[in-house]
């Protein structure tokens, strides 16, 4: 969808509550938006994983057959899995290690998928003798401070001769760190700026109210009526204009279309019902916005990338080097540290 139709779409979704506000015999919509939807920001990627996967694939891809290779703090176990793939497709028979914090693993170690990941802390002990592994790899920034040093130790011991250690951590002003700051802005700009939300609530409360209100003042019960969703109309076009500067400029659409299924069957829903989708809404939307913010604290600037760099370099590893990593249009991702 252009950003012209999606505009369109948005105009039209506020445009369907204001034309049936006064009907009280619309039909219900055979649709009705369930509660969670994950809307917030999750239509469009960030667009840089296809980049820093290809990027893993070809460092892994010249470690040599029956290399060790563990992935520290892999999550989902991204980085694992491209090791994983090139073992497999290169019939390299790599061993292939997870270890994370995540207290949702048993104690011992569970192997996926031919991955073997493990339930430990990666601070001052690990549970692997020395030189084991031929490659570490990471995709996050450890400390810069003496906090660290201990763990940056463990990994040069666990780590063989002329092995290597690869860490890719996102930079501050980065592609991907200016897009979380963008979708940070883009639920302050729907919640908090336009107050989108705010106006669709007291839109349906004032609907739930007018049939009562009709009986005591029909001019001035149906004038209330058509203020609100006249306001809710109005901030819905002017939050759909905003929204196209931002990295999700669809999702605005996505939410005045849930708000809009709603005024559609406001007839066989309850007042707290249509409530619950909306705090439902609010919610992930609020959610998303703390996990961006958590992301965009962890990004590193060139002082500290260089400053951990320094951590490897005191810890004995050699050929310590911090460069900047680019997708192929030159645009800055983050940081790559190479040692060995």
């Amino acid at each position: 969808m252009t950003p012209r139709s999606n505009k369109l779409s948005g105009q039209r979704s506020a445009q369907r509550v204001v034309t049936e506000a006064a009907d009280t015999s619309v039909a219900p919509s055979p649709r009705i938006p369930a509660p969670g939807l994950g809307y917030a920001l999750s239509p469009a990627d960030l667009g840089y994983a296809q980049v820093v996967h290809d990027s893993w694939r070809a460092c892994l891809s010249e470690l040599p057959a029956g290399s060790r290779f563990l992935d520290i703090a892999p999550g989902i176990g991204s980085v694992a899995l491209v090791a994983q793939e090139v073992s497999g497709v290169r019939g390299r028979g790599f061993e292939v290690h997870g270890l994370d914090l995540a207290s949702t693993f048993n104690a011992e170690p569970l192997t996926l998928n031919g991955i073997r990941f493990h339930a430990r802390r990666y601070g001052s002990s690990t549970p692997f003798e020395d030189g084991y592994f031929d490659f570490i790899g990471m995709q996050w920034a450890p400390p810069d401070d003496g906090a660290a040093a201990s763990g940056v130790d463990e990994l040069r011991r666990i780590l063989k001769q002329g092995g290597g250690l690869r860490l890719v951590f996102h930079a501050q002003g980065g592609a991907a760190h200016r897009q979380c700051l963008g979708r940070i802005q883009a639920v302050d700009t729907l919640l908090d700026e336009v107050g989108l939300l705010k106006h669709a609530r007291h839109m349906f409360e004032v609907a739930f109210t007018q049939e009562t209100a009709l009986r005591r003042d029909v001019l001035r019960s149906v004038m209330l009526a058509m203020e609100s969703q006249q306001a809710y109309a109005d901030t819905a076009h002017r939050a759909t204009h905003l929204m196209q500067a931002t990295p999700n400029p669809k999702t605005s659409g996505h939410i005045l279309e849930v708000i809009a299924d709603c005024w559609e069957r406001r007839q066989s829903m309850s007042l707290a019902e249509i409530h619950a989708h909306l705090d439902g809404l609010e919610g992930d939307m609020r959610a998303a916005q703390a996990r961006l913010r958590a992301a965009c604290a962890a990004a590193v600037d060139e002082t500290r990338a260089h400053r951990i760099g320094r951590l490897f370099k005191d810890a004995g590893f050699q050929k310590v080097k911090v460069r900047p990593f680019k997708a192929e249009q030159d645009a800055l991702i983050g940081w790559d540290l190479r040692a060995g």
